[in-house]
């Protein structure tokens, strides 16, 4: 005997026994009075519970059909928001080679140099090519080859957030300058190679990929330009600079 007091979760309780018989359609006739009235009176408990619980159900998903719809904007804004894209900056140093000419001959002695940079640097958001040439008068030769020529300077930065589509391509293709004066004045004239032109005597030779590193201003890469003869060093670092979209 089923225990007439069973509670199914979330009910109320339902009392109903086995013990009275369930109607059969053939016992009255199909469609009589006599028959609705009976099986009316017959219906199982459990089949009652099992639509109660279906209408329960089918009312949960209705209630999260407008939640659903309200947090997909939400998303979409906070995915915007929190999009990271990227802008660029380049800094500028020249050194000199410990077996460098002006090193050795000229310690102590002004100069100047100048050069010229290939720069292409293009996204969506901004757009960038052109030749950026940057002098540097005044420079005093070091006593050592741990002393720059021409300190760490801002070469160029972009202004504009963009997506990160590859670093901007740049080229060191030209370096000149002297150092000293009357009988022991260098001269330095140091291009790159081109196809169809004899190779130049002072030869410059860009990109010389450096390790990467980090400084005060934030991560970079580092690449190098290097001349054969006078034995100079401009080097390039690339700083990533993450920023809002």
């Amino acid at each position: 005997m089923i225990d007439q007091k069973r509670w199914h979760r979330g009910f109320v309780p339902v009392p109903f026994s086995f013990s009275k018989r369930f109607c059969c359609r053939y016992q009255f006739g199909i469609g009589s009075k006599r028959h609705w009235a009976r099986c009316a009176d017959h219906r199982s408990p459990r089949i009652v519970a099992r639509g109660f619980m279906r209408f329960r159900t089918l009312c949960r998903l209705l209630a999260l059909v407008p939640v659903g719809f309200g947090l997909a904007p939400l998303g979409q804004a906070l995915g915007a928001a929190a999009e990271l894209g990227v802008r660029h900056r380049i800094d500028v140093m020249v050194s000199a080679e410990p077996d460098a000419p002006v090193l050795s001959r000229l310690k102590g002695a002004k100069g100047e140099l100048s050069f010229t940079v290939r720069l292409s640097a293009n996204s969506k958001e901004s757009k960038f090519f052109g030749m950026l040439r940057p002098s540097f008068p005044d420079i005093v030769v070091p006593d050592g080859a741990g002393k720059p020529l021409v300190q760490q300077t801002k070469l160029w930065e972009e202004e504009v957030c963009h997506q990160r589509r590859g670093l901007p391509k740049v080229t060191v293709t030209q370096l000149g300058g002297h150092f000293g004066e009357g009988e022991g004045r260098i001269e330095i004239l140091a291009i790159n190679r081109h196809i169809g032109v004899l190779v130049p005597p002072d030869e410059l030779t860009p990109g010389i990929k450096l390790d990467p590193g980090s400084d005060s201003f934030g991560v970079f890469l580092a690449f190098r330009a290097q001349t054969r003869n006078s034995r100079l060093n401009v080097d390039l670092k690339i700083y990533p600079i993450d920023c809002f979209l």
